[in-house]
């Protein structure tokens, strides 16, 4: 409480910068007054019989008042405090009369308004023994408190620092509570619209959670899937099999995955695997498990189907060393000399190389033209005024939409090396065209640098002239102009397609 010039604060800035500390950890500073410490302040200045009663914070340059009677003010300097004197205190501090004590003879609340004369405070310390403020009482009369009186501020003290830590840990525990429902709500944000179907069991292997996925891919309620009614949505043929990797895993609490065949809301069952991994508390408590289910039924298909290619594939070879037989056996037989013979294999079997085809057949069902250019050439553009693009509404079939993403990635890519993408005042014009099945896409580069046919034919030569052009049933050419590349490409889409 106010009174004192200038106190000597602790000598050792780091005890001073602990008790600092130890006092902004109750988080009491600047908040409103409290019935719980507004009742200690009463029943002190009650048992001493004085005017003034404060549950007192002591800060670094101010001392702020948790509760207060006979005062009308939350806070005061600390440069004119008694507690500033009576936090270096042991345990108590106690001025019969402040006009006698040389401490306080330059004070102007004991010396003036509002003459202040009688201090008695035990200090607030925490478990650690630091000092952090005062239950104090104050009179304008010289006076003395009795050994009951002492011990009832003793006591009132300790009640204040209970108080203290009482809101501390209920500050701490809402605050756990607030964050625990923030991550929670964060979690089912994340997981809730997730493309994977993601879940959670307890400690007992019963489901506790499942995300939007698995409810729209199954068509189960949450009544029905909750506990264990999810492995219900699993092929009975599987069941026996998931249900005993399951229960084994929880058993010995060690991450699992299982292939099993998952009911689709049609009825039609899919190739799922399922993983997931032990959940474990901060004290090592066994909670559960985490996991997500994946579709692989499409992957199951593709290895099917990469099977029927490399069978298809070791045909090919087989004929195109065939192929090669006859071209060394033909080249000998017709040649005038082995330079002759060497130059004849070496060009007739580069021509067998170049004339090799790629089919690659990914999952881009009713894309139209307008979408795959616009994705295709998003990560080679930074400003879209420098690209001009035009043309109808087309949809493409999942194996067009492919080659003509191939396609523009490969314009795109060279542009932004060599071409009109590659220079500021560059611009790229696409426009296409689709009239009576017939279709034409045109890639056009203006402003850009000087180009040449390139003396060599590689992989993206091939790709934007032969492979893609196969995907339209057409045909396409590039044009080299001083002006910038030009790509055609024309072929048919029927509006069944």
């Amino acid at each position: 409480m106010s009174a004192s010039a200038a106190p000597d604060l602790p000598s050792s800035l780091s005890d001073e910068a602990a008790r600092s500390a130890a006092l902004h950890s109750y988080e009491a500073l600047d908040t409103p007054r409290e019935p719980e410490f507004d009742d200690l302040a009463r029943i002190a200045a009650e048992v001493c019989g004085t005017p003034i009663a404060v549950v007192n914070l002591v800060d670094t340059k101010r001392q702020f008042f948790k509760a207060e009677v006979g005062l009308g003010v939350r806070e005061t300097p600390l440069e004119t405090s008694f507690c500033g004197q009576a936090i270096l205190a042991e345990d108590f501090m106690m001025v019969p009369d402040a006009r006698q004590d040389p401490r306080f003879e330059c004070s102007p609340l004991v010396q003036g308004e509002p003459g202040l004369r009688f201090y008695a405070g035990a200090l607030l310390k925490t478990k650690a023994g630091l000092a952090i403020g005062t239950m104090c009482v104050l009179g304008y009369e010289p006076k003395e408190l009795d050994g009951h009186q002492i011990r009832t501020l003793h006591l009132l003290a300790r009640q204040a620092m209970t108080q203290l830590e009482l809101r501390k840990a209920l500050v701490e525990r809402e605050r756990a509570l607030s964050a625990s429902r923030a991550a929670e709500a964060e979690f089912r944000a994340m997981t809730e619209d997730a493309p994977a179907i993601l879940w959670v069991t307890d400690p007992e292997a019963r489901c506790i959670f499942l995300n939007r996925a698995w409810y729209s891919v199954t068509g189960q309620s949450r009544e029905e899937a909750e506990g264990s009614g999810w492995l219900d949505a699993m092929h009975p043929d599987d069941l026996a099999d998931a249900r005993r990797v399951l229960l084994s895993a929880n058993a010995r609490q060690e991450p699992f995955s299982m292939e099993y065949r998952l009911r689709s809301r049609d009825g039609s069952f899919r190739s799922a695997i399922n993983s997931g991994t032990p959940r474990f508390g901060a004290d090592g408590t066994f909670l559960g498990y985490v996991g997500a289910v994946i579709d692989i039924d499409e992957l199951r298909r593709a290895e099917q189907m990469q099977q029927v290619a490399m069978r298809e594939l070791s045909h090919r070879m087989k004929n195109g060393l065939a192929m090669v037989q006859a071209i060394v056996s033909q080249s000998f037989r017709h040649a005038t000399s082995l330079e002759h013979a060497s130059e004849s294999i070496t060009s007739r079997i580069a021509a067998l190389a170049r004339a090799q085809d790629t089919l690659v057949r990914p999952d881009l069902t009713d894309s139209t033209v307008e979408e795959v250019v616009g994705k295709a050439l998003t990560p080679h553009v930074d400003n879209e005024q420098r690209v001009d693009v035009a043309g109808p509404h087309v949809t493409l079939s999942s194996e067009r939409a492919l080659g003509l993403a191939l396609a523009l990635h490969e314009l795109a890519t060279n542009a932004a090396k060599y071409g009109a993408l590659s220079i500021s005042e560059g611009q790229v014009r696409i426009i296409w065209e689709h009239q009576d099945g017939q279709f034409r896409f045109e890639w056009r580069e203006l402003n850009g640098p000087l180009v040449a046919t390139p003396e060599t034919m590689g992989f993206g030569s091939r790709l934007l002239e032969r492979v893609v052009p196969a995907y339209f049933g057409g045909r396409a050419e590039r044009s080299f102009a001083p002006t910038g590349l030009t790509y055609v490409l024309t072929g048919e889409i029927q509006p069944a397609d």
